[in-house]
């Protein structure tokens, strides 16, 4: 509950700041690229779309990441449950001996 409360009062407060402050927003930059695969020359775009794109990226990049180390601890797990299923079969053999 207070989770809800926190992240509607954040959304509320960015919405706030982004009406008081929309000519940062609506500004327009010239941005040249070229690279190997891609190129152009004397684009104007928009500083939101500058901030989705970023937003976007990193949103991508911990995805990606939160992914290897999901699979890493699921490979980990999976070793340690081998272990731990090894070690019960050698004391079940134990006993009965």
């Amino acid at each position: 509950m207070l989770k809800a409360i926190l992240v509607s009062l954040l959304f509320l407060m960015t919405i706030i700041f982004i009406f008081q402050n929309q000519q940062i927003f609506l500004s327009e930059y010239i941005v040249n690229l070229n690279i190997k695969v891609v190129s152009f020359e004397n684009k104007t775009i928009t500083n939101s779309l500058l901030l989705a794109v970023a937003f976007l990226l990193g949103v991508f990049i911990c995805i990606i990441t939160m992914g290897f180390s999901s699979i890493s601890k699921s490979f980990k797990i999976n070793q340690l449950q081998k272990k731990i299923n090894y070690l019960e079969k050698a004391e079940k053999t134990k006993e009965v001996k």
